[in-house]
């Protein structure tokens, strides 16, 4: 297995970033060659950015933590090229990255500031070095080649894959996922993939989608349906409502998933559940052979197929011009009502790949943006376990300098009782957000 997966030994994690904050204006990009006539366009632009850390909390020392390292820091950077050529019919990007991380002892191998890729097929990216305090990787996050037939497109290559509608979790988000240590997600990782969006009539449309990946990083083309997808979405808009139902395999389960959005006027009531019936080979933690609900999900004595439900439900309200506030309730059925079960959810497979990203059932959140004034904009969420009980929460500034220099400076604060180690060596969460340090950053973002 790839270095990614998340081992019980360890603290868990590094940070959550539970709202995608507030991105300044965006510098336009190099207009290398255009024909408005012949209609083609070729474009380069740059982004810059960089990340310093700050970790302080009693978790990062032994025996919760495999050495002493509180406090500890990071500083992450990620330069990103990308060029673009568009033609009446046919558009090729490629984005390029190139990223150098530095951070103290006691780390190991958490990543900082951007979480784990999907499962890929195409061998595109690789490390340059890979020391204990020196890490630089470069790669293609985003290949891709689309075309327009009419009402039809097609993308192939590694793209960007978003579906679902939640604020704070993302159920139906299967393919291509933002990981929850994030602090910027403004651009998405990219998945191998083969994408038919077809637009049926002004608010119905049809994509179908195949993913090849494969769990280990083997850069020998391999494949394997338990990194692989084949999905179908249909969308349907209806009245102030959308509705979309999703179905097919995803790294061997079999999901059905449904999402939508209603417009009530004063605001936006909006949901997704997925149901996955996980198989014999699907990835871990999977449910156990009882009818009810396991510690990891829900299974039935008699053989047939155990289902797993995830959804969220959620209301987006927009008080004033500048400010709008969410709530959201998520039940993960990945997840445990038993603390004692965190670690081992945390250690499995679904987990290291960012498909699951709560160890609890049963969670609940708030979040808010608010624009101070036009340089400057206000980020906050709280998200908990409502079973512990314990919470995260989260503060972050927005200041855009320029049109195209942000600045952001946040904290994550855990509001929990740390793991119990009065049976040292081993470690005993007492509640899931217990097992995450206070979290302080600073991004610096340049589009040239």
């Amino acid at each position: 297995m790839r270095s990614r997966a998340v081992r019980s030994g360890r603290a868990l994690g590094v940070a959550l970033t539970l709202v995608a904050l507030a991105q300044g204006g965006r510098a336009e990009a190099i207009v290398l060659a255009e024909d408005p006539f012949e209609e083609t366009s070729t474009e380069l632009a740059l982004m810059i950015r960089s990340f310093s850390f700050v970790f302080a909390s009693p978790i990062l020392r032994p025996p919760y933590n495999t050495e002493d390292a509180n406090p500890s820091g990071a500083g992450l950077a990620d330069l990103r090229l990308t060029f673009a050529h568009q033609s009446k019919r046919w558009q090729l990007v490629a984005a390029g990255q190139l990223t150098p991380r530095v951070q103290s002892d006691g780390l190991g191998g958490r990543n900082i500031g951007r979480g784990v890729p999907p499962p890929r097929w195409l061998p595109l990216r690789g490390w340059i070095t890979r020391r204990d305090h020196v890490q630089v990787l470069a790669g293609f996050d985003w290949l891709y080649l689309r075309t327009s037939l009419g009402p039809v497109t097609i993308t192939a290559g590694r793209q960007p894959v978003s579906f679902g509608r939640g604020q704070l979790w993302h159920p139906t988000d299967m393919v291509s996922m933002f990981s929850l240590t994030e602090v910027d997600t403004e651009y998405k990782p990219g998945a191998d993939a083969l994408r038919v969006d077809w637009q049926i009539a002004e608010r119905s449309s049809l994509v179908l989608l195949a993913v090849a990946g494969e769990l280990a990083d083997g850069h020998d083309l391999g494949l394997s349906l338990a990194g692989s997808s084949f999905l179908a979405r249909f969308k349907q808009g209806i009245g102030k409502a959308e509705v979309a139902l999703m179905a097919g395999l995803s790294r061997r389960d079999v999901v059905v998933a449904v999402d939508g959005i209603v417009d009530l006027g004063f605001g936006d009531l909006y949901g997704e559940a997925v149901l996955n019936v996980p198989t014999s080979g699907s990835l871990t933690p999977n449910p156990d052979a009882r009818c009810a609900f396991t510690r990891l999900g829900v299974a039935c004595a008699d053989g047939s197929p155990p289902v797993v439900v995830r959804a969220v439900v959620g209301l987006r309200l927009k008080p004033t011009k500048t400010l709008t506030t969410s709530l959201e309730l998520f039940y993960n059925g990945f997840g445990s009502f038993d603390r004692e079960d965190y670690l081992a959810v945390a250690s499995s497979e679904r987990v290291a790949i960012g498909e699951v990203v709560a160890l609890g059932a049963l969670c609940g959140g708030a979040s808010l943006l608010w624009e101070l004034h036009p340089l400057f904009k206000l980020s906050a969420a709280l998200l908990a376990n409502l079973r512990d009980p314990s919470a995260l929460l989260f503060s972050g500034l927005v200041y855009s300098a320029a049109a195209n220099v942000d600045l952001i400076a946040g904290v994550y604060l855990p509001i929990a009782r740390v793991p119990d180690i009065s049976q040292a060596p081993l470690v005993m969460p007492r509640s899931e957000y217990g097992l995450y340090p206070t979290f302080f950053f600073l991004e610096l973002k340049i589009a040239v």
